[in-house]
């Protein structure tokens, strides 16, 4: 019987999770939710949240890289979670479940 044989290799994953595909395939998913926060955040008349939302990348500190969906806003977290004053918006949330769930 011939074939490829793969053996896995668990010490890999940090090479693995720190190479340029993985990292370019989490900055292309936090590009597709982005304008679909920014569009929520302009139908609930937030126009300033909207164009506080980029993408931010990072490597955490066990060496993990992310791409995350910000809103780079003083009270971001108040839209985003509602306070006693600010109604509950859930904009980034609803935009990434929207990607999430295949509506897009």
């Amino acid at each position: 019987m011939s074939g490829i044989r793969f053996e896995f290799e668990p010490r890999c994953i940090p090479e693995v999770m720190r190479s340029e595909p993985v990292r370019g395939a989490l900055k292309t998913e936090a590009d597709r939710i982005a304008p679909l926060a920014r569009s929520l955040a302009r139908a609930e008349g937030l126009e300033e949240f909207a164009a506080s939302i980029e993408v931010v990348e990072e490597i955490r500190p066990r060496g993990r890289p992310t791409a995350a969906v910000v809103a780079d806003r003083e009270d971001a977290a108040d839209h985003e979670h509602g306070t006693s004053q600010t109604p509950r918006r859930r904009v980034l949330g609803r935009a990434a479940h929207t990607r999430i769930d295949g509506v897009t």
